[in-house]
């Protein structure tokens, strides 16, 4: 483990002069906001992330927003899609508002922050029942804003894995979809973005087959978890999770990250120097979660999942099986992924060129069926090329 170094006086004063001129912007973004709300009344919605946890304990986030409808289809324009994304980028928080959330036999009181956020990491006095399903349900319940009395409920979903062989948690952007993260001045990561939406993204060959196979396990019980952390922002939650259904891979919950002018609260204060930044630190916190349970970290050459799961690999040694890095071909950072590899002394990390290599890699280990990889590819898992609502009722079981 890393021994945090005390940060210099200068650099503590430059961030906290950082910090006060954030929070004033964050502050009059807000008041201007609701000055203009005076004008219209906006219906409300709860967007509750999927969470996860143990039958003691469990983490759950969301968001209060003034609700923007957005409906998307294959035959959206460039200027639809544009629109929505502005929609999703130019979201309303509702500041102040008073929620309660039950799981179970718990009930918790919270209080969203300036960007409308709640978040609830907490142990249950009253542990779950044990349960077949590792789907858990948890009721929202929104009572008040800060301008008036409301009474609006939502139903989240929080991961509990059962009899699980291991977790998988993966990389979203240019590891499952084709972002062009890595183009110049990342202009097609941009296009992208704003032009597209889920119905017309791509995913890389064959990558639904490797995740469906590792979520069944070698002995096809349909039970490993799984977890994206991305740096994408929030507000792209609901197009992601769209992706993720209209591809067919497995549910899980998505991790991703505020961009407001000043985040809600620096990332993961309790964790140690080494664990600073979103990335890490949402897979550490994964790990620390279910310490019992082994994990299969996948990642791309294109920006630092390498260099991120190398570290999280030196500091929970027997919790990771396998680190798989997609390699998306480009010379410079393949040779760096490459380097950092060798460097590193560590065995059970493959750079790999396709999803059938890490696949075959994968059932040498005893992670996977290569038989169950074929059927979900070929389409036969499904009766066919098609998506299915069987295939969904398996993925969300």
């Amino acid at each position: 483990m890393f021994t945090p170094k005390k940060m210099p006086l200068l650099k503590r004063l430059f961030l906290g002069i950082l910090r006060a001129v954030l929070l004033f912007f964050a502050y009059l973004k807000y008041y201007l906001k609701l000055f203009l709300s005076w004008f219209g009344k906006s219906p409300i919605t709860i967007l509750a992330y999927r969470g996860y946890g143990r039958r003691d304990h469990i983490l759950l986030q969301g968001r209060v927003l003034k609700n923007k409808v957005i409906t998307t289809s294959p035959a959206d324009s460039l200027w639809r899609n544009f629109v929505n994304n502005y929609k999703r980028f130019g979201s309303a928080e509702i500041r102040g508002a008073q929620l309660s959330i039950s799981i179970g036999e718990n009930k918790f009181d919270l209080i969203t922050d300036r960007e409308g956020y709640f978040f609830l990491d907490a142990p249950l006095e009253n542990p779950l029942a044990p349960d077949e399903k590792k789907w858990r349900k948890a009721s929202i319940r929104l009572m008040r804003t800060r301008r008036r009395e409301i009474d609006l409920n939502e139903t989240a979903k929080i991961l509990v894995p059962g009899n699980a062989e291991f977790g998988v948690i993966s990389d979203i952007d240019d590891t499952i979809l084709i972002t062009e993260v890595t183009s110049l001045l990342k202009l097609k990561m941009l296009y992208l973005t704003f032009l597209k939406n889920a119905n017309n993204r791509e995913t890389f060959h064959e990558v639904e087959a490797f995740f469906r196979a590792l979520q069944r396990g070698k002995n096809d019980q349909n039970r490993n978890p799984v977890f994206y952390v991305s740096k994408s922002p929030w507000n792209l939650y609901d197009f992601l999770e769209d992706f993720i259904e209209l591809n067919e891979l497995p549910r899980g919950p998505l991790l991703l990250r505020d961009i407001g002018l000043l985040p809600r609260r620096f990332p993961f204060e309790s964790l140690g120097k080494q664990y600073r930044g979103h990335k890490i630190s949402s897979v550490a916190r994964i790990l620390r979660m279910y310490p019992d349970l082994p994990f299969i970290l996948v990642g791309d050459s294109g920006e630092k999942d390498a260099e991120i799961y190398l570290t999280i690999a030196k500091s929970f040694p027997g919790q990771v099986k396998a680190i798989y890095i997609h390699d998306l071909k480009e010379p410079r950072r393949t040779q760096r992924t490459l380097k950092l590899i060798q460097e590193s002394g560590i065995e059970n990390i493959k750079l790999v060129n396709s999803y059938r290599e890490a696949a075959e890699d994968a059932e040498r280990r005893g992670f996977l069926n290569m038989n169950i990889f074929e059927e979900v590819g070929s389409g036969k898992a499904e009766g066919g090329s098609g998506k299915s609502e069987g295939g969904r009722q398996e993925a969300e079981a």
